[in-house]
Formats: C-alpha cells, structure tokens, sequence
C-alpha cells in the first residue's frame, strides 16, 4: 500500500497528500506530541514534517519502510522546533535589552537604545531644540 502512495506522491497526484494525511496523521501527531509535550504544537510540526514529505519524496531510496521514514521527519521537525525554542528562551540576562539594575533602574542609558534624534533628546530630558552631545 505505501508503494502506491510513494508512486502517487512522485507523479504529484493531488490525492496522494490527502491519502498520506488521512493514513499518517494520527501517528505522526502522537509523535510529535510525545516529543514536544504540547499537543497544538504538534499539529504544526506535523503540517511541516508532510510538506517536507511531499517536497522530498524524491529523496525516499526505499532502504526502509515509507513510515519509518516519515516519522523520522516528524520527529526531526519537532528536535528542531524545541531547539528553536530552547534558543529563545536561553538570551542571556546581560544581553537582554532593557535590563533593570540593582536599583530598579534601567541599566542601558536611553539614549544608546534611541536613533531617533527628537525622540533621545525627550527621553534625556532636553527640549529637542538643544544640540544634542556626540551628534
């Protein structure tokens, strides 16, 4: 049966997706929800693991089974979207903009963080029509 749906996908049968959706779904998203531990996120990475599919199935050499193949797709899909996520999540605090000191105040002086002439001078506190130092 994956034969033909393999056939179906190189020829670019416009039902060949619906068949790969309504057979590997199920499985692929219990997968990826395994993986990342959230069961909406799964439902994106599986859309992109079946688009990477189809655009590759040229690449399928047939040494394994297709849904061995497959799930590993989706289950490199969602690696790669808790690597994105750890990555986010792991700024580190002194390189975060707009970090607060020790006394509650912001440690970037406002105008290292403002290009805008006008808006740096109101923020320093001027009038904007004074000349602004270094510029």
């Amino acid at each position: 049966m994956d034969a033909d749906l393999v056939r179906a996908l190189r020829s670019r049968d416009q039902r060949a997706a619906e068949s790969l959706i309504a057979k590997y779904q199920g499985r692929a998203c219990r997968l990826a929800g395994r993986i990342t531990g959230n069961p909406q996120d799964a439902e994106g990475i599986v859309q992109e693991a079946f688009w990477t599919v189809v655009c590759k199935i040229d690449t399928f050499r047939g040494d394994s089974a297709f849904g061995s193949w497959l799930y590993r797709i989706v289950a490199n899909a969602a690696y790669l979207h808790l690597r994105r996520l750890r990555r986010r999540h792991e700024l580190p605090l002194d390189d975060a903009p707009g970090r607060i000191d020790g006394r509650g105040e912001s440690a970037v002086e406002p105008s290292a963080q403002v290009d805008d002439v006008s808006a740096r001078t109101e923020l320093e506190g001027g009038r904007g029509d004074e000349p602004v130092p270094g510029r």
